[in-house]
């Protein structure tokens, strides 16, 4: 894993970024400002949250963190909520909808472990078996909001944009319009190819424009080095351009698994994890109405099997 680094991007804005397309290995942030700060996701473990909060505390000469904003439900984003007892944590409808369909941190444990010889297990092992998930409690929210929702971090105003599907089930992104920042979470990817859990290409395409739309010049991705606009826009291109590929195969009646791999061979191109094309495609497939949205462990299975 790369080593993480606190950057500040503003007087009162810092990206936590790892600038690594390592499964598990995510970004975050934080806005401060008169002694309270909000923070925008936690990590996939207790130790990796520690210590990204250790660094938090230093460069906001100790400001407590009042809110935690989650950005979507995938435990690399919040199976580290619990080491901010009694604080709000706020997500959207829809993603607190789907904490009860997550894998549990026993759950991912036992996959990566199992020493299984078939695909999935294989995948699993490679990927998240180094990562220590005990003594893990998810955390859910303690509150949910639609739509968009104003708040006031000391002198600073953020907007929490709720997203709707796309990468996952709901994904929420923060605005700060002050300092032209996005916080996107998953919505974005930088140096890897996006999963599209939530079933739905096109939906992950329309939460690229609504980030565009807000007018930022720097983007913090769930996910890699942080981004520019010019960025952002070739990473909505190349979605698209995945999203035509494989809806032509849908309207054609070409079978997933062979769509799939048509799209891998033409777009993998210099981006880590190519077999992510996987989930993309079937997202196209469920657009265009060929197949119903496939369950995570299908997913998994059909990512390890084109890895």
């Amino acid at each position: 894993m790369m080593n993480p680094a606190l950057r500040s991007l503003s007087a009162t804005t810092w990206a936590w970024v790892q600038d690594s397309t390592n499964w598990g290995v995510s970004n975050a942030g934080v806005v401060s400002s008169q002694g309270v700060a909000l923070l925008f996701d936690t990590q996939f473990t207790l130790d990796a949250t520690r210590t990204m909060l250790r660094e938090i505390d230093r460069a906001t000469s100790g400001s407590r963190i009042e809110t935690v904003v989650v950005s979507h439900q995938n435990g690399d984003h919040t199976w580290g909520n619990q080491l901010l007892p009694g604080r709000e944590i706020i997500t959207s409808a829809a993603s607190a909808e789907h904490l009860c369909h997550e894998i549990t941190p026993e759950q991912l444990t036992q996959l990566s472990r199992a020493r299984g010889t078939d695909s999935t297990s294989r995948y699993a092992a490679r990927h998240f078996g180094d990562f220590d998930f005990s003594g893990i409690t998810v955390i859910g929210p303690t509150r949910t909001f639609t739509g968009r929702e104003e708040r006031r971090v000391g002198d600073v105003t953020v907007e929490l944009i709720d997203l709707g599907p796309g990468h996952s089930a709901g994904d929420v992104a923060l605005w700060v319009p002050g300092d032209g920042i996005v916080f996107a979470g998953d919505a974005l990817f930088q140096g890897g190819h996006m999963i599209v859990w939530s079933g739905s290409l096109a939906a992950c395409v329309q939460s690229v424009d609504t980030l565009l739309a807000t007018g930022a010049q720097v983007f913090v991705p769930g996910h890699g080095a942080l981004m520019e606009r010019a960025d952002v826009i070739d990473f909505r291109d190349g979605l698209t351009q995945v999203q035509e590929a494989a809806t032509a195969h849908a309207k054609g009646g070409l079978p997933l698994d062979e769509a799939a791999a048509r799209v891998h061979a033409e777009f993998a191109g210099g981006l880590a994890h190519p077999e992510r094309l996987f989930t993309a495609t079937a997202g196209a497939y469920a657009d265009a109405g060929a197949l119903e949205s496939l369950e995570v462990l299908e997913l998994v299975k059909g990512m390890a099997d084109l890895a």
